[in-house]
């Protein structure tokens, strides 16, 4: 189920990467990608496959009827979707990925009818899914909190791109050019949106910037209440020390971590945080913040950690990185380590080796259909193993 296919986020950066590894890596399985409008086919239209528009401006709809009734009327054998959602009611197994509890944990961030929606429905999904993907092991003891059956769960982490490797001087000087990027700087890069934290993360920089020639940049997409996160530039007067780059293309994206003093990620919640391990991969510095959540459990040992409620805590965090060259080049040294250890060939190779198992098991529950393995992933692909796997998959957009 891919109706969340052109959504940024990390959701999105885990299903482009999944699907794409598994369309070509197929192993005689034939694959169905559900789309709910036309332009979302576009993103991976250079991939065989079988492409299905379902047209449904409704998603919950779209979600709950329209993608499950494909499946049972084609005898697919898997529904999978990678963002949040899985019909209740389907006759088909089903395969979800839940990062986390965030939408639970952090329910008062999010606009209100997210929040009825998650609450609602994103633990009647745990506990009705067939398998669960998550990212970590405390998403795995969320997905325990949220009602999903232990054996159901398995642990998938995230990747990192390849070229996503400590840059050129030339290439950090040329991305520093292109975006007027003049003083030395800390990195934010991710969702503008009150989940990151921004304010504080504003708060905590203005403390750094009257005792230390640094910006702060903030790279990524803007989503709701963005104009609230990012109110205390004005308010703190950082008009001149913060500057907001937006959507930055892959092919600078190595760069821009390398150049950077350190990246700051301090947010309230993180399902993994695909940033920490990028930014690790290409040698700089993170610091990103404790609590129960994913962040500690991805940095293992290779960040500095910071309470997301306290400006001082961030600054502090900030300031170590930029005055103790010692610490710096242990992070450094040990994030050149930890990042590469992500790969997203194996997220792949892990995923599909889980709808297999999915699409291959015996009927768990009444009403699933009997005919050989099909697997349905909504949104995505569907997976055929020895006899005709058929995997569709929907990714959710919310």
């Amino acid at each position: 189920m891919l109706r969340h296919v052109t959504a940024p986020g990390g959701v999105t950066v885990f299903t482009k990467r999944v699907v794409r590894y598994l369309l070509t890596h197929p192993h005689g399985i034939d694959y169905h990608l559900l789309y709910s409008e036309e332009a979302q086919r576009e993103v991976f239209e250079d991939l065989p496959a079988t492409h299905v528009v379902l047209a449904d401006g409704a998603r919950l709809r779209w979600d709950q009827v329209t993608a499950p009734r494909y499946a049972e009327r084609n005898g697919l054998a898997l529904l999978f979707n990678c963002k949040f959602s899985v019909p209740l009611a389907a006759k088909v197994p089903t395969l979800i990925v839940i990062p986390g509890r965030e939408q639970l944990a952090m329910a008062h961030v999010f606009p209100w009818y997210n929040r009825w929606y998650n609450q609602l429905l994103v633990p009647a999904f745990c506990r009705s899914a067939t398998a669960l993907i998550t990212h970590t092991e405390i998403g795995r003891e969320d997905c325990i909190m949220m009602g999903a059956r232990p054996e159901s769960i398995h642990v998938v982490p995230h990747g990192v791109d390849r070229y996503l490797r400590p840059a050129s001087e030339e290439a950090k000087t040329a991305v520093k050019r292109k975006l007027g990027l003049e003083r030395p700087y800390i990195l934010f890069l991710g969702g503008i949106t009150p989940l990151k934290n921004i304010g504080n993360l504003l708060r905590g920089f203005a403390r750094v910037a009257k005792t230390h020639d640094v910006n702060l940049v903030l790279a990524g997409f803007k989503r709701w209440s963005f104009e609230g996160e990012l109110a205390p530039i004005q308010e703190l007067g950082l008009q001149d020390r913060v500057k907001y780059v937006g959507y930055v293309p892959d092919e600078d994206l190595a760069a821009l971590y390398s150049a950077a003093e350190c990246l700051a990620l301090p947010s309230w919640y993180e399902g993994f945080g695909i940033p920490i391990v990028e930014a690790m991969a290409c040698g700089c510095p993170v610091v990103t913040s404790s609590g129960r959540h994913a962040a500690p459990e991805v940095a293992a040992g290779a960040a500095v950690l910071v309470n997301p409620a306290d400006p001082e805590s961030i600054a502090a965090g900030l300031s170590q990185v930029l005055d103790d060259p010692k610490l710096r080049m242990e992070l450094i040294a040990k994030g050149l380590v930890r990042g590469p250890q992500f790969d997203w060939d194996t997220t792949g190779r892990r995923t599909a080796e889980i709808i297999r198992s999915v699409a291959n098991a015996p009927a768990a529950r009444p009403g699933v259909l009997e005919t050989p393995a099909r697997v349905l992933v909504r949104g995505g692909a569907s997976v055929g193993a020895a006899v005709t796997e058929k995997i569709a998959r929907g990714f959710n957009k919310q």
